[in-house]
């Protein structure tokens, strides 16, 4: 795959995790205090290596750049997911990259499954539903694909929590 693919591949993997992400629901009785459970994926993130599985069964990992090591997302308590999106620069450094969200959001669908919810300008609502587990702290975000017109079966994105 050439480099710019698996970039593309990337922020994919990285916009659709987040879209699911983005949705959650929480209900209270205003009558009894709340209970203060943190779900485990509100935290930093930081972005690690991807795992691409294909047709055949062979696997290419792609391990983190340095500019990968500098970017976040933060799931927030409130359901929305703040990214910081670093990209090489011309001058063998990074920049910040901009992604102008209309809405970027999270929502717990059931334990392991995540909803996240993403909207660009004049582009169309992305909504995914993702496999996500926790070890330790790391969180492993897992995509079955399911296109022809690829022959990549399975992503598997790598992070790791920053607090």
């Amino acid at each position: 795959m050439n480099n710019k693919r698996l970039q593309n591949m990337k922020k994919l993997s990285l916009l659709i995790l987040i879209a699911f992400l983005s949705f959650s629901c929480s209900s209270s009785d205003d009558n009894e205090p709340e209970e203060t459970q943190t779900d485990p994926i509100v935290a930093k993130w930081q972005f690690g290596k991807v795992i691409y599985t294909y047709d055949d069964g062979t696997q290419n990992t792609n391990e983190p750049t340095s500019c990968d090591l500098q970017s976040s997302y933060t799931f927030l308590p409130d359901n929305t997911i703040e990214l910081i999106s670093l990209v090489p620069d011309n001058n063998n450094g990074c920049e910040v990259e901009t992604v102008n969200f209309k809405y970027f959001n999270w929502s717990k669908v059931e334990d392991g499954k995540y909803r996240i919810v993403s909207k660009n300008p004049n582009e169309p609502e992305e909504v995914d539903i993702e496999n996500v587990t926790f070890e330790s702290n790391k969180m492993i975000w897992t995509e079955i694909i399911d296109n022809p017109q690829t022959n990549v079966t399975k992503i598997e994105n790598y992070f790791t929590r920053q607090n």
